[in-house]
């Protein structure tokens, strides 16, 4: 006998019957009302970026004419590089250390590096990072000289802007049999690039417009440094970092304009006399002239004139800050940094802020800038070096140590830097080189000047040798050490 429970079951399976299983799929990839007019394509790193010319031209106009976008910019370059990345030459000898490390110093501290005799190497640093971010890549093509030419060693660098690769390959020339030819760079059938083909004028010269304007040259991929960030696997050239905030920058600049004219609309108030007398109208008008605030001007008998009521001039400034802050979360940088407004932080917001905008400028420069262009740049120097004096270089390295951050608060930081020595959780080699100074030079400095207080039998309280917080009970140093 069926049970009611049974004969429930049985009506209901004939008004609803069984419906398969629900996919199960991501919402992210539903195209309902919310997403249905969101195109997008598979393409690939290159095809994603098939304009750079405009993005790298409304970059630069920004930079131009925006005091954001030019804020922007000069923040992450002070920040990244500032003074100059510096350079300590390592090797297994010290003759050959110091030799190199003396020739280093007379070509990259001074502008016989330069092709175009102006910046030393670290100018050099910021004049590329510069590129790099605004154009988004940026080339260093080395260049050979004659020893005539009486440089410390006979090569100098060259900084390029991205226009000057041919990316049509109706302009390049010699390309070898069985290469690959994209985006104005030659590729083995392996994939290896062999060769950059530049045009010998920037393409954008004025002054350049005569009929081998577009003549190109053939250059090997080992004289020239490619320095771009490489955001997707098989990208072959950059993109400007200004790319997700150039329609911020655009529309701030579009609302900022607004907000001028309608206070000068609500500034624009003019008085008008209307007299039955012609002869208070002197001079015959056909139109209304430009209005004037604060003037009275006299209108012709029977003419009216009809007022627009001008907006309270009032402002928005949270919707200005708000697309300042996408700004400066788009370029990696803290709000403060970028528009000079301090006034809604404190020490802890700030340091938090600091922080992270620092640890994005030490990933730039450790994954990108200092192994791409700085080591690039020595490897030049010392092979340059070899063919000059003989001398074997194969062992030497650089340590590089780029300039130290502002501390917001230098005497915990400082202190914080001490404890971690103290502890063993950090060298001292290291924590000179967070200061931004090279730990060998600082210590030979330390010592020489040290040496010069013994000799005048000078003892000072910030001398580090005495053992002792107090300088009246420190141990002097020629004492032995208890156990």
């Amino acid at each position: 006998m069926s049970t009611v429970l049974d004969l429930f079951t049985k009506a209901a399976a004939t008004v609803a019957p069984e419906q398969p299983p629900r996919q199960r799929r991501y919402d992210a990839a539903s195209y309902n009302a919310r997403f249905a007019h969101w195109y997008t394509q598979g393409t690939d790193a290159d095809a994603a970026n098939a304009d750079p010319y405009t993005i790298r031209n409304r970059s630069r106009d920004l930079v131009r004419n925006n005091p954001w976008a030019n804020k922007a910019l000069q923040v992450l370059v002070a920040n990244a590089v500032g003074f100059g990345i510096r350079c300590q030459i390592k090797a297994k000898t010290k003759t050959r250390r110091d030799r190199t490390q003396r020739l280093w110093e007379q070509w990259a501290e001074t502008t016989a590096c330069d092709a175009d005799g102006m910046h030393d190497f670290y100018g050099l640093q910021g004049l590329a990072f510069r590129s790099l971010v605004e154009s988004g890549e940026v080339l260093i093509r080395l260049r050979p000289r004659r020893p005539e030419d009486r440089l410390p060693v006979p090569i100098q660098i060259q900084i390029i802007e991205p226009d000057l690769i041919s990316d049509h390959i109706a302009d390049a020339t010699g390309i070898l049999p069985g290469n690959d030819f994209d985006r104005g760079i030659e590729f083995d059938p392996i994939g290896r690039r062999v060769a950059y083909h530049l045009f010998r004028k920037h393409p954008g010269d004025n002054h350049n417009a005569t009929a081998g304007a577009r003549q190109t040259t053939r250059v090997p991929a080992s004289e020239i440094l490619h320095l771009y960030r490489k955001d997707r696997p098989g990208q072959e050239r950059g993109v400007s970092w200004f790319a997700p905030v150039i329609t911020t920058l655009k529309d701030v600049d579009i609302y900022e304009q607004a907000y001028l004219r309608r206070q000068q609309l609500a500034n624009l108030f003019a008085g008008f006399m209307i007299s039955n007398d012609p002869n208070d109208f002197g001079e015959e008008m056909d139109e209304l002239p430009d209005l004037q605030p604060g003037t009275m001007y006299f209108l012709r008998p029977g003419t009216q004139i009809e007022f627009t009521n001008p907006p309270p001039a009032g402002e928005d400034p949270a919707y200005r800050d708000s697309c300042l802050r996408r700004v400066a979360a788009g370029m990696g940088v803290t709000y403060e940094a970028m528009t000079g407004d301090l006034s809604s932080v404190n020490f802890s917001s700030a340091r938090m802020g600091a922080q992270e905008m620092g640890r994005n400028i030490d990933g730039w420069l450790w994954t990108l800038f200092i192994p791409r262009f700085c080591n690039g740049v020595l490897r030049w120097f010392l092979d340059a070096v070899t063919l000059q004096t003989s001398m074997d270089t194969s062992d030497m390295v650089g340590e590089w140590t780029p300039p130290a951050r502002i501390q917001v608060d230098p005497s915990r930081e400082v202190e914080s830097l001490a404890s971690a020595c103290r502890n063993g959780f950090l060298s001292i080699p290291e924590a000179i080189r967070r200061q931004g100074y090279d730990p060998e030079a600082v210590a030979q400095e330390n010592a020489d000047y040290l040496n010069v207080l013994d000799s005048l039998g000078l003892q000072v309280e910030s001398d580090f040798r005495q053992t002792a917080s107090n300088p009246a009970e420190a141990v002097p140093v020629t004492d032995p050490v208890e156990s």
